[in-house]
């Protein structure tokens, strides 16, 4: 890493946009080793966006990104449901256990079983892909698999995580006990990093004897006065949990979370840091409606980034913007195939951002009518998302590149 930037300077959101659009700066320049560029197909990508957006949200009526639209997979309000059972008592309450689902459910979107398909308990429907695992997620929370107190299953304990049961996890996920057992290790390993790291930050995540990821959002909305700002909330999130996403770049001993070294040719003599902080973004973006709900308004959403994942960068390859340069892996060093997940990640970040201004003025809409969390939702993730549905070799193609080192916690590749 190189000495000019410190770990605080890389969890800001602000930051990881301008390392983003620098990368595309490059790119247009010509002067990436894998990734080649071509502005004037933005149109078509545009146009795909729209396609998807009035047939999804016809009335443009549209949501916030986030975990949220995954736990209403086939068009039931599952949260509802489950909060109606409950009869939460006070906003609190029930702010305390959305943000317990949200973050645990965006910690467990990871790799899963290339060939797995879950069975919702609720319906009865098959489903694949990061919706399985958010849906796996929501109903071993339903069923009080990560709660240590048996008259109140919804919530997530750091103890309970830290001792999590292989078996409990088996059966809650609906994996293979023998042909999976590299994966499922992999995330009780996780699951019980999780509350390891929480229990590490009790002024943070701890209120008198309880232990929850819920309790950030409780200690911010005690503070809050104008509203939660969400470069607070990130920086809070990646303070505790990026050593915990590792494999990536570090600082000394330190990992940085989703962050990597870049060392191709448009780095200069030294190695750049890139930071992309996908999950905790995301988890962030997620937190949204659950502070809502509370009563509580989330500011600085707008210095969040587009997410550098597997659905913005098919949207752009499949539309003619982004063309990889370099696809012969079997003559690629692994630093290479780095380099080239780097430039991908970070150019379809930074693509997404110029898109979502072409809209905007297409639409003749501020920021503020159509903030950018309602662009993701409404068409670039869905768009990318409906590609990869249709093309499984592309797919497996960028999952394979936006993951090359199959970090457990990428969810590419999977």
């Amino acid at each position: 890493m190189s000495a000019e930037f410190s770990a605080p300077i890389l969890f800001q959101p602000q930051e990881v946009r301008r390392r983003a659009h620098a990368f595309l700066d490059m790119g247009i320049a010509g002067k990436l080793n894998h990734v080649g560029l071509d502005l004037t197909k933005l149109d078509d990508a545009l146009g795909l966006v729209l396609e998807t957006t009035k047939e999804i949200y016809p009335d443009f009526q549209i949501p916030p990104y986030g975990i949220w639209r995954a736990f209403e997979t086939g068009g039931i309000d599952r949260w509802s449901a489950m909060a109606s059972a409950r009869e939460f008592e006070t906003a609190q309450e029930m702010l305390l256990a959305a943000a317990d689902l949200a973050l645990l459910a965006l910690f467990m979107k990871t790799r899963h079983p290339g060939n797995w398909v879950f069975e919702d308990p609720m319906t009865g429907s098959k489903v694949a892909g990061g919706d399985a695992l958010a849906l796996a997620a929501f109903h071993m929370f339903a069923s009080g698999s990560f709660s240590g107190e048996m008259t109140d299953p919804y919530r997530v304990d750091a103890e309970t995580l830290v001792r999590l049961d292989l078996n409990e996890l088996t059966s809650g996920l609906q994996w293979d006990r023998d042909a999976d057992h590299e994966l499922l290790g992999a995330m009780q390993a996780h699951l019980k990093r999780f509350g390891e790291a929480m229990a590490l930050r009790p002024d943070l995540f701890s209120e008198g004897k309880l232990t929850r990821p819920g309790v950030l959002a409780l200690r911010l909305a005690g503070e809050a006065g104008a509203g939660i700002d969400a470069s607070k909330l990130l920086d809070n999130l990646l303070e505790t949990f990026a050593p915990v996403w590792d494999g990536g770049a570090k600082a000394g001993d330190v990992g940085l979370g989703d962050s990597f070294d870049y060392t191709g040719k448009s780095a200069g003599s030294e190695t750049t840091t890139v930071p992309f902080h996908l999950c905790a973004q995301e988890m962030v973006y997620s937190l949204l409606e659950p502070f809502a709900w509370a009563g509580f308004e989330v500011t600085g959403l707008e210095d969040l980034t587009p997410p550098s994942d597997l659905a913005h960068a098919a949207l752009f390859v499949q539309t003619g913007v982004l063309a990889i340069s370099s696809e012969n892996d079997e003559a690629l060093p692994e630093e290479t195939k780095t380099d080239r997940m780097v430039e991908l990640r970070a150019v379809s970040a930074a693509l997404a951002d110029k898109l979502a201004d072409r809209l905007r003025n297409e639409l003749d809409v501020s920021a503020d009518q159509v903030p950018l969390t309602c662009i993701l939702e409404g068409g670039t993730s869905r768009a990318g998302l409906r590609i990869l549905s249709q093309n499984a070799n592309l797919f497996k193609k960028l999952g394979q590149y936006l993951n090359p080192r199959t970090v457990f916690w990428l969810p590419f590749g999977a």
